[in-house]
């Protein structure tokens, strides 16, 4: 099998800014063109609706996606003859009720089942995400869903006033600069995309300084990516007082929770309040906020809810796609959690998934979010990585019922291409133990420094 990153890792800095400057040609030209700016158009025409407009869209596109999956995706159609369930009566939001929760598992056992006859393979397109649970999960999309997504991530920048186009500083999970390298720079350009893309696992005090040095050298007004790499940066600046000789007007965030100690962190270096926003890669639910900072629910681009459970405080996030025909989630578990006030719709207080801690590696670095370690991993059940003590890293596995000895050499080309020659182990486990709102946390550290972040 040709591994790409094997082959980039070995570019010099030159080939692999033009590595970069290639992909996010591609990008543009996919992602990009005629139909997204259609479908923005579209999307932003829908911030005149009333909320009662929104949902009758909403539900709209939920009697087409539901008769869509009963007419064409075998599941579908025989988790409704199975339960006597007439399609036509699920009409709205709250008909869903009747459907059982999907899971990740549910799918991976038989992704086949899930795939409609109505879109031509062709047509298809793969994509994955890691989820947080560090379970590797792949599935079938299109490209005007992929454009659609795309469309209404955008309209939520638009809101709160970022141009399309404009250059942006990227601290995300990508391995745009080798974990071996020593010397700076520490970041990939990609003009197309207008990106600096900064490597999120070179982030200790040896190098910060040119973290710093490039976002005065490029003046990136924008900064977006992880809160935990982005806070980290915000909190060397401030500790040593350093200070941008420009304003930064926006710093928005996604993947991981939004914490208030990263608010902090990043109003005292720039000056500003980050926004947050949630979406993911299987596009059944998305919120983000306004620019008062504000969740608002994206109701007309997917079925959006809340689930109450008596042994948790928060809801649980459940979400149904509306575009992606290729392969439909239905009142898929997201495995995510939010604190809605009284239960409203319209009170989305904050999402309360994705809470991770940092690793601390033994030359000081620390690293937030790692799930990208996982994202091919679909024969990995579940995963957590567990520290107590700097350079001492668990990686904890529960094996799918197709791993094989090739999933583990997999596992630890991504684990090594991370963290270097960071010691580490793989322990096998029956069982993940969740915390006390059920979540299982993908990050566990249990050293000292910790308690306080």
């Amino acid at each position: 099998m040709f591994d790409k990153m094997a082959v980039y890792s070995r570019l010099p800095v030159w080939g692999q800014n033009l590595a970069c400057c290639l992909e996010g040609e591609r990008i543009i030209r996919t992602r990009y063109g005629k139909l997204f700016w259609n479908l923005l158009e579209g999307y932003e025409k829908h911030g005149t609706w009333s909320y009662e407009h929104l949902c009758e869209y909403r539900d709209k596109k939920l009697r087409r996606m539901i008769r869509h999956c009963y007419d064409t995706v075998p599941y579908y159609r025989g988790l409704f003859h199975e339960g006597g369930i007439n399609p036509e009566s699920i009409r709205r939001l709250d008909d869903l009720k009747v459907l059982p929760l999907l899971t990740k598992e549910i799918v991976n056992r038989n992704p086949e089942q899930f795939i409609s006859s109505a879109v031509p393979r062709r047509k298809m397109l793969t994509a994955h995400t890691s989820g947080t649970t560090g379970a590797g999960f792949i599935f079938k999309t299109t490209q005007r869903a992929q454009c659609e997504q795309w469309a209404v991530w955008w309209r939520y920048r638009r809101r709160l006033g970022i141009p399309f186009g404009t250059w942006c500083a990227l601290f995300g999970g990508r391995s745009v600069v080798p974990a071996v390298q020593k010397k700076q720079p520490f970041y990939r350009i990609n003009k197309p995309g207008r990106q600096i893309y900064f490597s999120s696992y070179h982030m200790n005090e040896k190098y910060m300084d040119s973290y710093v040095n490039a976002l005065e050298q490029y003046r990136l007004s924008w900064i977006h990516g992880y809160p935990s790499s982005i806070a980290l940066l915000a909190r060397y600046m401030t500790d040593r007082n350093r200070k941008l000789p420009y304003q930064i007007k926006w710093v928005t965030t996604g993947a991981e929770n939004l914490l208030e100690q990263h608010k902090e962190a990043v109003y005292d270096a720039f000056g500003v309040i980050p926004y947050q926003h949630y979406g993911m890669s299987e596009g059944v639910a998305n919120l983000s906020e306004d620019k008062e900072h504000v969740y608002r629910i994206d109701e007309d681009f997917a079925c959006t809810e809340f689930l109450t459970d008596r042994t948790h405080a928060s809801c649980r996030i459940a979400g149904t796609s509306l575009t992606n025909f290729a392969m439909p989630l239905v009142r898929y578990d997201t495995g995510d959690f939010a604190v809605v006030e009284n239960g409203k719709r319209s009170a989305v207080l904050s999402v309360d998934g994705r809470r991770e801690d940092y690793l601390v590696l033994s030359n000081g670095v620390k690293l937030g979010r790692l799930d990208h370690i996982f994202k091919d991993m679909k024969n990995v059940k579940e995963a957590q990585i567990r520290q107590n003590q700097a350079g001492k890293i668990r990686f904890l596995v529960v094996k799918g019922i197709h791993y094989m000895k090739a999933d583990e050499g997999r596992l630890r080309q991504e684990i090594e291409s991370r963290l270097g020659r960071e010691p580490y182990q793989i322990h096998y486990v029956q069982k993940i133990e969740k915390n006390k709102s059920g979540k299982l946390r993908f990050v566990v550290s249990e050293m000292q420094e910790q308690t306080n972040d």
